[in-house]
């Protein structure tokens, strides 16, 4: 049977699912990226962040860390609301080449690799991709 809801409560409702729904496309964004990193230390893993409107973490300090999913790490913000952007990002010094092969260390000679085939470089650009075609499946249904 259809919900209903009264014509005074259609924006608090739309607001409710689209809030819904932001909120899993980003919290699923922030799992398959850090299940997506390759795992030496961990820090890679450990060091992506969610921020509202600006990218303003630093990342995990050098160490070893679990190689687990970790919860996220939002950095100043609670629950995702319509109207703000979500930034799911890792300001590690080495994300960048590792993810992308941009800004390759002289060390790597010039090459992008990936040890043991842990990742395709640039995977992330998938991880939007299927996040974009989920919102889009999803936001049908609420």
């Amino acid at each position: 049977m259809a919900k209903r809801i009264r014509l005074d409560q259609i924006d608090d409702y739309a607001n409710e699912r689209f809030e819904k729904l932001l909120r899993v496309a980003v919290l699923e964004t922030d799992k398959r990226l850090k299940e997506g990193s390759p795992t030496d230390t961990g820090r890679l893993k450990n060091s992506w962040q969610i921020s509202e409107n600006i990218a303003d973490g630093a990342g995990k300090p050098a160490g070893k860390y679990p190689n687990v999913v970790a919860p996220p790490d939002r950095t100043n913000y609670q629950n995702e609301k319509i109207g703000n952007t979500y930034i799911v990002y890792n300001n590690i010094e080495y994300a960048e080449p590792v993810i992308t092969g941009q800004n390759i260390p002289p060390s790597w000679k010039g090459r992008w690799r990936s040890r043991d085939g842990q990742i395709s470089k640039n995977y992330h650009l998938t991880i939007a991709k299927d996040i974009q075609n989920f919102i889009k499946a999803n936001a049908k249904d609420s």
